[in-house]
């Protein structure tokens, strides 16, 4: 399985997620990814193709604004109606595999990732975005 991690070195991410935190508590764990061997290669891409990012922009967006991401991903209006902690992470890495599979399913680059090279070709991926889920593994 293809692993990435989510960095919370971020100033604003560790304010905005101690938050959230001081509101739940849990050992729930959910695990984000795909278990798609060429992922990684279209993620950062290789020597002869650009790269295809699916995974980053997601955890990109979710830094930027945890509490947006997830409204924006999830069936709920604000944070504030997720009724326990369980429900919370859960919901995250829902809204997680949700923001990867339209990444992977985005018409055009610009879509896809900023700063991607405008005129990279439309992959097949098909098999990436049906591999892509969150599973509890704790």
């Amino acid at each position: 399985m293809t692993r990435f991690g989510i960095d919370v070195n971020d100033a604003a991410v560790r304010d905005a997620l101690a938050d959230l935190e001081d509101e739940y508590t849990t050992e729930r764990v959910e695990v984000v990814g795909s278990n798609v061997e060429y992922g990684v290669f279209l993620e950062f891409g290789t020597e002869k193709m650009q790269p295809y990012p699916w995974f980053r922009p997601a955890v990109r967006e979710f830094k930027l604004d945890p509490e947006g991401f997830i409204t924006d991903n999830s069936g709920f209006s604000s944070v504030e109606e997720i009724p326990d902690a369980d429900t919370l992470v859960k919901t995250i890495a829902s809204a997680l595999e949700s923001q990867m599979e339209a990444n992977v399913s985005a018409v055009s680059a610009s879509d896809r990732s900023p700063g991607t090279h405008p005129d990279h070709p439309k992959r097949q991926t098909g098999n990436l975005v049906n591999s892509i889920e969150a599973v509890r593994v704790k």
